[in-house]
């Protein structure tokens, strides 16, 4: 039985207000009534419906209800009939014709506070009764068999289920009226409101938003809704995720349906970083090496059976919301395609290509590009890497520099001091410094720009990224980027480094070995972080063992007995990061041009 209905639209909509009994019904969703009424009144409920669970992003599950195919069947002509005679209010973006995400975050671009609010169990909150009467009243005006029966095949257990071809629709007529007093209390707040299904938005030029919608709790220091917003989501039934209310400034990350909207609609760097990982993994490594790895991470030991889709579409359909977000002449959205092109030539049609629009990586080496960091080690470790890398590497087609200034810079305060400093004059150069991962502060606000941040003037900065092997560690210097067993080797003279974990913390005894070391709380019952010790560790006969760290830097890099096969993969993060970092710097040339 097909889904698609035969008649044409302006038939459908008469007939829909001339409904009266079942049998005009049936005659509407092109069904006969003895199967209509087989759905309605015999089929057992319990078996109408298949609940499956699927993970959200707080990592609890949601229950999904599927109806099951003959009743899919006829929600989805339902819902073709719904849409026909629905009018979405102008605030309304999600579920409608013309309208999506996108058209949902434009509204709110470049505004100096956003709001974001969350209904509670949007779906499970419409139940029966709510929905007979929507279709009651005005402006659908069914009579009250028709609203049942309607009711009837498109609710199970009292609510809307969540999977349903219906749900969406009927949601949204059922929030008409919720809009429209939203959309009022906006207006006469001067702000703009939207709603995507659940998700609410409002947004102000104005400095901040009246007290009516939001205000921040000082005494409680909780961010609390007006009284005025909150009586009419709860006079239309509904009910405000608290936990889920957000309030950012333009100075902050705003975002609107996943789309960042603060200068101009751009997708969250977590995405774009996303996409270039599976890129990367499908150009090393082959499709279906990067297939199973994907189909590892996102659709193995899952609560839902679900089939895992090709990589090669997924990234497809990655790369072409990226697009749809930033433009299609975007440099970003370019690079990829293209990369896409190489790779699968019959996924990219030559004429969505731009030429020019990407990075000419033969240019590379008129790029001059110096690396600051916190102390000397940091300096010799990227040099040890640098060394182990193919010289096809992109970072050997760079002209690429380290600051070697002793003493000046070491320490993350003095490098941060220093990046204040550099951004306020111009520099040929592109100037990246790096940061160890052991400052909590420091990462937050490197977190909040992406990748990396750009100070101005050609001036960036990031922290190093948290090695695969280290996922469980808030804190990670670059001494981390090796394994365990590489950190321990032993120099000609049997020193070596330290973890703060070999030893007792009270007493600072080793657990295993005759050794003390006098370094205060090497490690903490409740610290996570792994501390390195470099010195002060003393055998019985009162010698120093412990390994400087400038000592372990300067044997890697000169390949010295014992220190000459370490494993550099995982400084590819860092390298990454650097690569984009100067994609970015020759983009931003680009824009000013």
């Amino acid at each position: 039985m097909s889904s698609e209905l035969e008649r044409k639209p302006e038939v459908i909509k008469k007939l829909f207000f001339q409904l009266k009994n079942r049998y005009d019904l049936a005659n509407i969703l092109e069904i006969s009534e003895i199967h209509l009424r087989y759905q309605l009144y015999i089929l057992d409920k319990e078996k109408r419906y298949v609940t499956f669970q699927i993970p959200k992003k707080s990592g609890k599950l949601r229950d999904i209800t599927t109806p099951v195919q003959e009743l899919k069947v006829i929600q989805k002509k339902l819902n073709t009939i719904l849409k026909l005679v629905y009018r979405p209010k102008n605030s309304t973006h999600g579920f409608t014709e013309d309208r999506n995400i996108i058209t949902n975050a434009e509204q709110h671009l470049q505004k100096r506070c956003l709001l974001n609010i969350d209904l509670e169990d949007f779906f499970p909150s419409i139940n029966f009764g709510r929905v007979r009467g929507l279709l009651s009243a005005a402006p659908y005006n069914c009579n009250k068999e028709i609203a049942t029966m309607i009711a009837n095949l498109c609710t199970h257990n009292n609510c809307l289920p969540q999977g349903a071809p219906t749900s969406p629709i009927l949601s949204n007529m059922i929030c008409a009226s919720l809009d429209t007093s939203l959309q009022r209390l906006a207006k006469k707040y001067g702000c703009i409101y939207t709603r995507y299904a659940d998700d609410i938005t409002f947004s102000t030029s104005h400095y901040e938003f009246p007290i009516q919608l939001v205000y921040f709790d000082k005494k409680e220091k909780i961010l609390l809704l007006g009284e005025e917003l909150l009586r009419i989501v709860e006079r239309q039934g509904f009910k405000v995720n608290q936990s889920k209310t957000r309030l950012r400034t333009s100075s902050e990350s705003q975002e609107v349906t996943g789309i960042i909207v603060n200068e101009k609609l751009n997708v969250k760097r977590a995405y774009v970083r996303q996409v270039r990982a599976m890129l990367h993994a499908w150009e090393k490594y082959g499709l279906e090496n990067a297939q199973s790895d994907f189909q590892e991470k996102y659709y193995t030991n899952q609560s839902f059976q679900k089939e895992c889709p090709p990589l090669e579409y997924v990234v497809k359909g990655k790369i072409d919301f990226i697009g749809q977000v930033r433009g299609r002449q975007d440099k970003v959205y370019q690079r990829f395609l293209a990369k896409l092109s190489k790779l699968s030539p019959e996924l990219v049609p030559e004429t969505h290509l731009i030429p020019g629009a990407t990075l000419d990586e033969n240019k590379l080496s008129q790029v001059k590009v110096e690396i600051w960091t916190e102390g000397k080690t940091d300096i010799t470790h990227l040099r040890a890497a640098l060394k182990s890398t193919k010289r096809q590497h992109f970072v050997h087609k760079i002209n690429l520099t380290f600051n070697d200034r002793k003493g000046e810079m070491d320490g993350e305060q003095n490098l941060y001091k220093m990046l204040k400093y550099l951004c306020l004059t111009q520099h040929e150069k592109i100037l990246i410094s790096i940061f160890d991962r052991d400052n909590s502060n420091i990462v937050k606000e490197h977190l909040s720009a992406g990748d990396f941040k750009y100070w101005g003037n050609n001036v960036y900065s990031f922290v190093i990224p948290t090695p695969s092997h280290r996922d469980d560690n808030n804190d990670v210097c670059i001494e981390l980027y090796y394994h365990d067993d590489e950190i321990k080797r032993k120099d000609k003279e049997g020193r070596r480094l330290f973890f703060g974990h070999e030893f007792i913390w009270r007493s600072g005894r080793h657990k295993n070995y005759d050794l003390n070391t006098r370094i205060e709380h090497p490690a903490t019952k409740i610290s996570k972080a792994i501390k390195i010790i470099d010195d002060k560790v003393f055998d019985s006969l009162h010698k120093n063992v412990a390994l400087t760290k400038n000592n372990f830097a300067d044997n890697i890099l000169n390949s010295v007995e014992n220190f000459n096969d370490f494993n550099f993969s995982e400084f590819e993060l860092i390298f990454d990061v650097v690569r984009n970092t100067v994609i970015s710097s020759l983009e931003n040339q680009e824009y000013q041009k």
